[in-house]
């Protein structure tokens, strides 16, 4: 039965669509109590001291902790550390707050109303102290320093070279300039944060089982295991259903630490909910860079160099070490070849909410950069912008292509396939490229400023070190797939059951995958970096044919038969030679548990017909896309809108079309709130000014344009289905081509953008500037 390659729908939907979700809100487990936490309404500030009694005092509360109780408590784990970096983590309860809405005081009570009224009566006296919230600020020599502790604002210095960069610069006869701005958003999962966390305090060890909405339920562990000083094999943490994440729930964060501990302290089951306030002043952002960037190119287009220095915010704390820096500065040559290449990369800290990655991860802001720096060269050559790109592409022939720089592991960093140039001929091809240029200047003739955008982008896939998962036939025949992932909405249970309904020859509903659970598989890693399909995906692979294998042999032992002389077909193990002498998989799981107590297990394989097995990918698996945007802006009321927007993707080997399909239009509507509407703002002194969502624009369903998507399949080396990851690409080259078919569409004032969101606000104000050089 072939499975794979098909789109399937996902089997998720129905229950979730009826509203038979199952989410940490939702959970009833007897006398749980509810936690709230008051949170720094200052930037930076020491808490000289508090007064938490009257709270106390309320009925209904249960405790309320503070300051005080941590003073032994450590600060998080550094994770992903750098040689060049100076880690700052978080400490639960400090006495020194390093943003708005770090949790400096924690109420137990019965339900969440007590709880915050509890919050109005606690007593905090704050020492203000200086503070630093943007890049530029945090940049000079006399800033104020967001840790005192620290020399300077700079977490890590590092660079990324090959070549010589400024020699070719030199050199070059064309070269173009820019700045770019990009703003800092929020994840904005539909359901923020989570944790309810419940200990067992009988018997020999205390044991503790946490239900959370997490991405990384292992890591997790791990982390409380170490905070809490309890064995690992004494802690089970369980993701029910998540409603979303893309980022925000795979860090591990102070609250997760303080409601397991408030749990313990209490003796009963605690529950804390986020509210969509503490998300947007607590839960980790992303994105905010400023560049200063450089191309070198030929009188044909030929890129020779391209030179970068950025200045990258990591807010109060590093929570996942530089990835999201290091990310974009290792792939801002993205697929184009460039001999030439260096990035100095500053890393500073501020005194806001920690970034960490979030979907893209760096590549988005990467993608930009060399993106609209074509677009300038291409204008000063007056040649096509789709034609400047395609000269400088790397060739189908050159992969496995080594570009000379180091992922973000330390490894060398090589793109293992690809066909780019095809990529880029479909995108032209679907979007009907050639005919929009032409309707351009048709539509400008009566008044219409319409702009075309391209830009072709990369994405580095299924990141290790590696995940799991156990395959299992039931008694009844029916299959268990127990995996190390954790499903937020991407169909792991549709995806990861068509690889091993085709393996084992069943049909898809006799499948179930079970995931998010610590209980289920010893060791896992999570689900970010578009990593699943690749490797859990590959594990599931490893162990449908393990057990096939196995299977094979019982049968083939009771069958009386070779085992080079049975095939799987139908979910039965048949003899070649003898069709009609055949076990089913369930007579097999049968035999595989042994006859009865007391007897010998007759065959030459291990009891039960289950097999586990692990992938580690040796490298990234990456993708390639183009995306072409035609939009048209009213230079009246700088209103811009989406006419027509095409996505050509090569996620190598498509496990299920119709899924990966949802995950780029996916990927795409959140590039286009990075790329026109989201933008958290924080003013100089660390106040955070869009701490709602009527203050923080997101894109409705009427912004989100129809979309042309297509694909190109070039098989990854790297994993023997052929799969690259899918659940980032999307987002990708949202940013760039966005704001190069704006720019485009107002080429008639000269304007260059270099910000990210493109408001009409700032678009307007570009205009009368260039209106008022004209006049003068």
């Amino acid at each position: 039965m072939k499975y794979v390659g098909k789109a399937i729908k996902r089997k998720i939907d129905p229950r979730i669509i009826r509203g038979n979700g199952r989410y940490i809100a939702d959970l009833n487990i007897p006398g749980t109590l509810t936690a709230a936490f008051l949170r720094s309404p200052h930037a930076h500030a020491h808490i000289r001291d508090y007064d938490l009694e009257q709270a106390r005092k309320l009925p209904g509360v249960i405790a309320v902790f503070g300051p005080g109780d941590g003073e032994s408590f450590p600060s998080l784990p550094a994770l992903f550390p750098h040689p060049n970096l100076v880690p700052v983590t978080q400490r639960p309860f400090s006495c020194d707050v390093h943003h708005v809405g770090e949790p400096v005081a924690m109420v137990i009570a019965t339900n969440r109303y007590i709880a915050e009224d509890a919050l109005d009566l606690i007593q905090v006296n704050y020492e203000p102290m200086p503070s630093v919230a943007h890049l530029n600020d945090a940049i000079k020599k006399d800033a104020p320093l967001a840790h005192q502790h620290l020399n300077s604002n700079v977490a890590a210095h590092f660079q990324q070279s090959v070549g010589d960069a400024d020699s070719a610069m030199k050199e070059a006869p064309i070269v173009v300039h820019q700045q770019f701005n990009i703003g800092r958003v929020s994840c904005l999962p539909i359901e923020t944060r989570g944790l309810l966390a419940k200990w067992e305090l009988f018997g020999p060890e205390p044991k503790l089982e946490v239900y959370a909405a997490t991405q990384s339920q292992h890591e997790m562990r791990s982390i409380l295991s170490k905070l809490l000083k309890i064995p690992e094999n004494n802690i089970r943490v369980k993701a029910p259903d998540v409603g979303g994440a893309f980022g925000a729930k795979a860090i591990f964060y102070v609250e997760d630490f303080l409601i397991t501990w408030a749990a313990l302290m209490v003796n009963a089951p605690v529950r804390w909910i986020e509210d969509r306030m503490e998300h947007m002043m607590s839960s980790i952002h992303e994105r905010e860079q400023l560049h200063e960037a450089s191309l070198g190119i030929t009188k044909d287009g030929k890129i020779l160099a391209v030179t970068d220095t950025m200045l990258a915010n990591t807010g109060a704390y590093v929570p996942w070490g530089i990835i999201v820096p290091i990310m974009t500065s290792t792939l801002i040559p993205g697929p184009y070849k460039v001999p030439n290449y260096h990035c100095d990369a500053k890393v500073l800290y501020t005194n806001t909410v920690p970034l960490a990655p979030f979907r893209g991860a760096g590549r988005p802001q990467a993608a930009l950069i060399l993106n609209r720096l074509l677009d300038q060269a291409a204008k000063k050559l007056q040649m096509d912008p789709v034609e400047i790109r395609r000269r400088n592409l790397i060739g189908k022939e050159e992969f496995p292509y080594r570009t000379g720089l180091r992922s973000r592991d330390g490894s060398p960093q090589i793109y293992d396939s690809g066909d780019y140039e095809k990529v880029l001929k479909e995108a032209v091809e679907l979007s009907e490229y050639t005919e929009w240029r032409k309707r351009q200047v048709e539509y400008r003739q009566e008044g219409r400023y319409i702009g075309i955008g391209v830009a072709s982008a990369i994405e580095n896939t299924g990141f290790g070190s590696f995940e799991g998962a156990t395959v299992r036939v039931e008694i009844n025949g029916d299959i268990t797939v127990l995996t190390s992932a954790a499903t937020q909405g991407q169909g792991h249970e549709t995806s990861l059951a068509q690889i091993a309904a085709e393996v084992l020859d069943v049909p898809l509903d006799k499948v179930t995958v079970l995931e998010g659970d610590t209980s289920l598989i010893s060791y896992g890693t999570g689900t970010f970096a578009s990593r699943i399909a690749t490797i859990v995906g590959t594990a599931v692979y490893k162990a449908s044919q393990g057990l096939r294998d196995k299977a094979y042999k019982i049968a083939s032992e009771k069958l009386k038969t070779d085992v080079e002389n049975v095939i799987i077909k139908d979910g039965c193990v048949i003899s070649l030679d003898n069709p009609s002498n055949y076990m089913t998989l369930a007579d097999i799981a049968h035999e595989a548990r042994g006859l009865f107590p007391g007897t010998t297990f007759p065959y030459s394989v291990s009891p039960g017909l289950e097999v586990t097995d692990y992938f580690a990918p040796t490298a990234a698996a990456v993708t390639g896309m183009t995306d072409i945007a035609v939009v048209e802006v009213d230079p009246d009321s700088c209103a811009i809108r989406i006419l027509e927007y095409t996505s050509i993707h090569d996620n190598g080997k498509l496990l299920n079309p119709l899924i990966v399909k949802g995950q780029v239009q996916g990927g795409i509507s959140n590039g286009i709130g990075t790329a026109l509407y989201e933008e958290v703002v924080y003013d100089q002194q660390g106040q955070l000014l869009t701490s709602t969502l009527m203050d923080y624009l997101v894109p409705s369903s009427c912004e989100i344009p129809d979309m042309k998507i297509g694909h190109v399949e070039t098989p990854s080396p790297l994993n023997p289905l052929g799969m690259k990851g899918a659940g980032e690409s999307g987002t990708i080259p949202v940013p760039a081509v966005l704001q190069s078919a704006i720019e485009d569409a107002l080429r008639e004032w000269n304007i260059k953008l270099g910000m990210i969101p493109v408001k009409p606000a700032k678009i307007k104000e570009l205009l009368e500037r260039s209106k008022d050089l004209v006049m003068k």
